[in-house]
Formats: structure tokens, sequence, C-alpha cells
């Protein structure tokens, strides 16, 4: 009797390692990264690293920064000479271009100089209490202190603006010819950036008559 007693506990001991060791979980694989080929590896020159495409960083993030060309005119010789200057500062180089009487031809929808500045500013408010938020008041002379409210190549949109602002109630508006005489030129600016161009339509005031236009880069 105690050798068959003896034999199930023997039995049953022998069962229960075996579930035992079926139910174990298995072991976790090691994660090893393959080993790198050397031949593989390429370290860059210095002049390998510069050349590679660089990003503009602009409020924590990267951006590539627009640049492109523009022509901004048109001149007469002294507007000229003021225009390099501005250029100059801002370390553009542009190529000087002529133009014929035609192309340089524009009409300037525009309120007539006041006595000074603060009549100037004064007026400003006024024509944005109309609804009117375009507007450059004109430091030089012989235009100084006029408001300039838009410059057009086509006669009619220089009409169809006049006869806005008119309904609008802006009673001294006018519209004139500029740029009528011989020898004008404009400036070609290669690889501008957009802020640089904001800067000169701002400066654009002061040249009655002149614009800036995104043109094709030649």
């Amino acid at each position: 009797m105690k050798w068959v007693v003896g034999g199930l506990l023997l039995l049953n001991l022998g069962m229960w390692v075996s579930v035992s060791w079926f139910q174990s979980p298995p072991a976790a694989k090691a994660h090893v990264h393959e080993p790198l080929d050397a031949d593989k590896i390429k370290l860059l020159t210095q002049d390998e690293v510069e050349a590679l495409p660089k990003a503009v960083e602009s409020g924590g993030t990267l951006q590539n920064e627009a640049y492109a060309c523009y022509e901004w005119g048109s001149f007469s010789a002294e507007g000229l000479q003021r225009a390099q200057a501005i250029l100059n500062q801002h370390s553009l180089i542009a190529t000087v271009q002529q133009k014929t009487i035609q192309e340089a031809l524009r009409y300037w929808v525009y309120i007539p100089p006041l006595p000074s500045l603060q009549a100037a500013q004064s007026k400003v408010e006024e024509l944005k209490a109309l609804g009117v938020d375009v507007s450059f008041i004109i430091q030089e002379a012989p235009w100084r202190h006029a408001i300039s409210l838009g410059v057009f190549k086509d006669e009619r949109l220089a009409n169809k603006l006049l006869e806005q602002l008119q309904r609008q109630g802006v009673r001294s508006v006018q519209k004139g010819v500029r740029n009528q005489e011989k020898g004008r030129v404009s400036l070609l600016i290669n690889d501008m950036s957009a802020e640089m161009a904001t800067e000169l339509i701002k400066q654009s005031a002061n040249f009655p008559g002149s614009e800036l236009k995104q043109v094709i880069c030649q």
C-alpha cells in the first residue's frame, strides 16, 4: 500500500512540473542593433556641409525664406539717385532699365499737398473714418504732404477708384497723369526677399507715380 501511495505522489509531482514548465513565459528577446557597415559611412567636408540646403528659423519653426525678382519705377534722374540710395542702404544691387514715355505713363489718384504734416495726418484719419484704408503721405518735394491713394497703368482703373472715393465722400480727391517726361528709368532687382519688397512699397509713397511689381527673373 505504501508503494502505491508513493507512486501516486511521484506521478502528481511530475505532472505539476510539466504544467509549470509549459506555462512559463518565454524570455524576451533582446533588441540588438545590427552592426553598422563602416564602408557605407561618409564624413562630410566643411564645403559639403555649407552646401546643404539651409532654412530660416522664425517663431520657433523652420521655414524657407522666399526670394523673387522685382521691377521698381519709373524714376526721373533725381528720383533714380534717391531710389538707388535706398537700395544701397540694404545692400541690394539693381539694373537700370530705360523706359519709353508710354511704358512709364501712370494715372495717379491723390489729394493735393496739405499745409503741414499734421494736416495731412488729420486728413488720413478722416479718410479712415470714410472707409479709405490705403493711403500714403508723400514726404518729398514738390508733392510733400500730398496723399497718394493709388497709381495705375490703366486709366479706367484710376477713374473707377476716383468715382468710388467721391461716392464715399472724399471731396478733394483728384486724378493726374504722371511720368510724362522723357528719360525715365526703372530698377530691376534680383533675389529680393518678400520682407524687403514690403519695405520698398512703403518707400514708393515718396516717388509719386512709381510702383513695385514682381517680374520674371532674367
